[in-house]
Order: structure tokens, then C-alpha cells, then sequence
């Protein structure tokens, strides 16, 4: 102990402490983790399909109804004059962008789900680690500190 230069047992009980509160401060914190982990999986697999499988279908009931203005208002319209048309073509073409859109996101879903995946895997491992951390080493290191303590206290009253 002499090397260590300890002129406190109080200054050792705090740190014991200290590495108390780290790990149950590191439980907390990987206990957090895996809830937004979870969260975010669940809106990956479930929320984020469902929303774009929606907004396709409504996307392609906009796009067939921009479609059929544009015909009733070509079957109204003289055949020379291009311009009458011009707002139901405008809007068929916002209609058909975002159709194409809603088709491209719905793609992709499922290639973003599998790269999430591949990251859950890899982040599991990191917070297992913490969970080892907390629940091993400083464990362990609290468990030792603590008998070095009694130790030292036996021998002060000696």
C-alpha cells in the first residue's frame, strides 16, 4: 500500500462508491440503448412499410384520378387548343412523381431493414460488452476494493 499513497480510507470508500454508481449507471445506459434499438426495429419492420404501402395506394388513387380529369378535360377541349388542359397535366405529372416515388421508398424498405439488421447485430455485441462490463469487471473490481477496505480498517485498529 505504500506505493499507493493513500493518506484516506475515506478518499478509497468514495471511489468503491464511485464504481458503485458507474455501474449502475452503465446498467441504465445499456438498458436504454436496447430499448431504442427495439424501438427503432420496430418502426423499421413494422411503421415505416405500412406507411409507404399506404401512401402507394394513395398515390395510385391520385394518379388515376389526375388521369381521368385529364382525359374528361381533353374529351371537352377542342384538339387545337393545347393550352385548356395544362393544370390536369400539371397535376397528373405531380401524380405520377409521387406515385413513382412511394414506389421507389417501398423498394428500398427492405434492403434498408436488412442494413439495420446487420448494424443490430454488430451494436448487440457492443452493449453485451458494456453489460459484461458492469455486470463482471466492475462488480469484481467493487468486490475487491471493498475487502481491501475491510482489510485496511482491521488494520488500522491494530
Amino acid at each position: 500500500m505504500a506505493d499507493a499513497n493513500v493518506k484516506s480510507l475515506d478518499a478509497v470508500e468514495r471511489f468503491a462508491n464511485d464504481i458503485s454508481g458507474l455501474r449502475t449507471s452503465t446498467r441504465k445506459i445499456t438498458d436504454e440503448i436496447r430499448e431504442q434499438l427495439q424501438r427503432v426495429t420496430n418502426w423499421m419492420e413494422k411503421e415505416l412499410p405500412e406507411y409507404w404501402r399506404n401512401e402507394l395506394r394513395l398515390a395510385e388513387k391520385r394518379w388515376v384520378e389526375a388521369r381521368e380529369d385529364l382525359l374528361r378535360c381533353e374529351a371537352k377541349s377542342r384538339a387545337e387548343d393545347e393550352t385548356q388542359c395544362s393544370v390536369q397535366r400539371k397535376a397528373l405529372a405531380r401524380a405520377a412523381e409521387r406515385k413513382s416515388l412511394c414506389e421507389q421508398r417501398t423498394r428500398l424498405i427492405p434492403e434498408l431493414a436488412l442494413e439495420w439488421g446487420q448494424f443490430i447485430q454488430e451494436s448487440s455485441t457492443q452493449v453485451r460488452q458494456l453489460d459484461d462490463l458492469a455486470e463482471s469487471t466492475l462488480q469484481t473490481a467493487h468486490n475487491q476494493l471493498l475487502s481491501t477496505i475491510e482489510t485496511l480498517k482491521k488494520y488500522m485498529q491494530t
